[in-house]
């Protein structure tokens, strides 16, 4: 087949293609994006703080995007951050009193469809700009820990509301999990985000992302107290004390199996970052 031929048949099937899409055909076929951002992290759980008690933290990610219409996009992406929140500072006295806290690393991986919500093609003068939406669906890690008499501990290995003691005598009829729950699992992000192309192959973002999560455990808080004694006898002493952190406040412990937590519902995140993002053209058929 000649070039001339070739050239052609690119541009007829490059024309059906937008033709199918509803789109003009002054726009390029496909492109990736590759990038890298940073901003905080939020934390929604059985620790409810107010604005004034929010601790953000630290969120950094990097992505690649395959852009396969300027207007729809995959995109990988693997990020960093920590959660953190203590009922010391959320201003109801029966949290303060209840007195947990915690604070998690978080590593993430994920992947997810974009949807801008008018066409976005790098270069153009007029296609330089977008707002979009994500969804998708990856693996979090997460490890919650707090400080017991000034050193930071893991929670999970504690087993703070009985899991994992189940096998135990006169422990069987508690309908206690049988393990400790596990330090990954799934999430499901919901992202909202405004792009846009600022030089060539340079753009630049910001993004807001909620991540549902499979898991109520990210506190290390889910359902009920439980008896302090067995901690100490199946487990040791720090995880008695936290179990029950009243203590600290010089209050007397909790009846076991009062309300500790409450596992309506898992536990969430979201992170709100700015990014930058470099364009690097496909090298297949172009629509000009």
């Amino acid at each position: 087949m000649t070039l001339f031929h070739y050239g052609r048949t690119c541009r007829i099937a490059g024309a059906l293609v937008l033709m199918c899409l509803g789109l003009p055909e002054t726009v390029a076929a496909q492109w990736v994006d590759l990038g890298f951002g940073g901003g905080i992290t939020s934390y929604r759980g059985d620790i409810q703080v107010p604005m004034s008690g929010f601790k953000p933290g630290a969120y950094g990610a990097i992505h690649a995007k395959y852009n396969f219409t300027p207007h729809w996009g995959v995109k990988v992406q693997v990020g960093q951050g920590q959660v953190s929140a203590a009922d010391s500072v959320s201003g109801d006295p029966k949290q303060i009193q209840r007195n947990l806290s915690f604070t998690s690393s978080i590593i993430e991986a994920r992947l997810g469809v974009e949807f801008n919500f008018w066409p976005y093609v790098p270069g153009s003068l007029k296609r330089r700009s977008a707002p979009y939406l994500g969804l998708g669906f990856g693996r979090f890690f997460f490890d919650p820990m707090a400080r017991h008499q000034g050193t930071l501990v893991a929670l999970q290995p504690l087993g703070t509301e009985g899991q994992g003691l189940g096998d135990k005598a006169g422990l069987e009829n508690l309908g206690l999990e049988a393990e400790r729950y596990a330090l990954n699992t799934w999430i499901f992000p919901v992202s909202l985000g405004f792009r846009r192309n600022f030089k060539g192959n340079h753009g630049v973002g910001v993004e807001w992302t909620y991540c549902f999560t499979g898991t109520d455990f990210l506190d290390d808080i889910s359902g009920t107290y439980f008896d302090p004694s067995y901690l100490r006898l199946y487990r040791n002493t720090i995880a008695a004390d936290m179990s029950d952190r009243s203590w600290e406040k010089g209050l007397t412990a909790r009846e076991p199996g009062s309300q500790r937590g409450v596992n309506a519902y898992n536990d969430a995140y979201g992170s709100l970052m700015v990014y930058y993002h470099y364009h690097i053209p496909s090298r297949r058929c172009r629509i000009k």
